[in-house]
């Protein structure tokens, strides 16, 4: 069936637009090789909640790959295009149409992590708004449909790869889990019996010898295997996800994180939420967010600090305060979120920062999810016991009057 005159200007126009954003250099695009390590032309019809999982083994020469999701029209465009460039520690996203590349997508939270010699998994999941990404269990980018997606018919893989497998699957949770990204079982530092200590005990806090000075590794670290990324030397990999037991946090609960912020940080956030997948969305009872470069003043440890909370399908209204921190570049820190009647307390540094009040109760949350730059290298759940004399908890807002527990 023909088009209308009106339908074939809109077609022409959305072209333009897209030759526009055109990439330059479609050397990067082309292989020696021009034929595929793997091609399927019986994926069948696209719908959200279909994931395919790309495994393989990469060459110890391994340049670059590509996994293409290609549409069946006359041109064989291109809906989505993951291009791991080893040299670049970085894997492009992008979309050709009529014969042409749009501009590529390659910031990502998570670190670079393909390596050449060993094995990976790239898993990609259809949904309604964007295809979600994953490397090797951990979710690494979302890529908003640049075309529609209905029409795919093709998954094909390029480049220096070997042994290469697809396995295709309606799910219903993202991403799939591996055993190096399953949640950590958080410590817990608990003990029923005992709420109430001395007014001269102090906080005992063990930071390892490494995280203390910024400089050149220790012949320790550089000598600690490459798959060992959960030593306390070389700390907690990011993004970090702890388990936490059901009904864990109550009042008079806190939960301890030790770490160190990087060297040129940007932001950072914690969830204290329910469950670990990226989709369907999880219930999060607290998001926790300084944005260091969104700070009005230049002042080190100054953050524009959000807080918010995801339930009934939405965020809350977003709560946001320009403070100071505590939080210094290169600088380790104690950041501990405590549980009381009715909100969340946050201190840094043994100083009171901020607070949220319940929006979801705190009791459903079971996953701690960290992500940004910070280097973390403990996360516990610990008791707040009361002062003796004083009624009052180690961790007690300042502004409000002494209570008793």
């Amino acid at each position: 069936m023909s088009c209308c005159c009106c339908c074939r200007k809109r077609k022409r126009s959305d072209q333009v637009n897209y030759r526009r954003f055109g990439n330059d250099d479609a050397s990067y695009y082309e292989y020696t090789d021009p034929q595929p390590k793997y091609y399927n032309d019986q994926i069948g019809q696209l719908s959200e909640g279909l994931s395919f999982t790309v495994s393989g083994r990469l060459p110890v020469n391994c340049e670059r790959f590509s996994i293409n999701l290609v549409r069946n029209n006359e041109s064989r465009d291109v809906a989505l295009h993951v291009n791991p460039r080893l040299p670049q520690n970085y894997i492009v996203r992008n979309t050709k149409v009529e014969e042409i590349w749009g501009s590529e997508e390659v910031s990502s939270a998570l670190p670079f992590r393909l390596s050449r010699g060993e094995k990976f998994s790239i898993q990609v999941l259809v949904t309604n708004p964007c295809y979600m990404i994953s490397v090797n269990g951990q979710h690494f980018a979302e890529y908003k449909h640049r075309v529609p997606y209905k029409d795919v018919r093709i998954l094909e893989v390029k480049g220096d790869v070997e042994d290469v497998e697809m396995q295709r699957a309606l799910v219903m949770n993202y991403p799939q889990r591996l055993p190096e990204s399953e949640p950590k079982n958080i410590e817990l530092h608990i003990d029923n019996g005992i709420d109430e200590i001395d007014a001269s005990a102090e906080e005992a806090v063990t930071i390892p010898q490494e995280w203390c000075l910024i400089g050149a590794p220790t012949k320790k670290l550089e000598s600690s295997p490459k798959s060992d990324h959960s030593t306390n030397d070389l700390g907690l990999t990011l993004p970090y996800y702890g388990a936490l037991p059901p009904n864990s946090l109550v009042e008079g609960r806190c939960l301890k994180i030790e770490g160190r912020v990087r060297l040129l940080p940007h932001s950072f956030y914690i969830n204290l939420q329910q469950g670990q997948d990226i989709w369907p969305h999880p219930v999060i009872a607290f998001h926790l967010n300084p944005r260091f470069s969104k700070a009005s003043s230049g002042a080190l440890g100054k953050a524009v600090v959000c807080r918010n909370a995801w339930f009934n399908g939405a965020w809350a209204e977003e709560e946001r305060s320009e403070l100071d921190t505590n939080f210094r570049p290169g600088r380790t820190f104690i950041l501990v979120i405590v549980c009381t009647k009715d909100s969340f307390e946050v201190y840094v540094n043994r100083q009171f920062i901020t607070e949220f009040k319940y929006k979801v109760s705190p009791e459903l949350v079971d996953t701690v999810y960290i992500q940004g730059d910070v280097k973390l290298w403990n996360v516990t759940l610990e008791q707040n016991p009361v002062i003796r004399g004083r009624n009052v908890r180690i961790y007690h807002n300042p502004l409000c009057s002494d209570t008793e527990y």
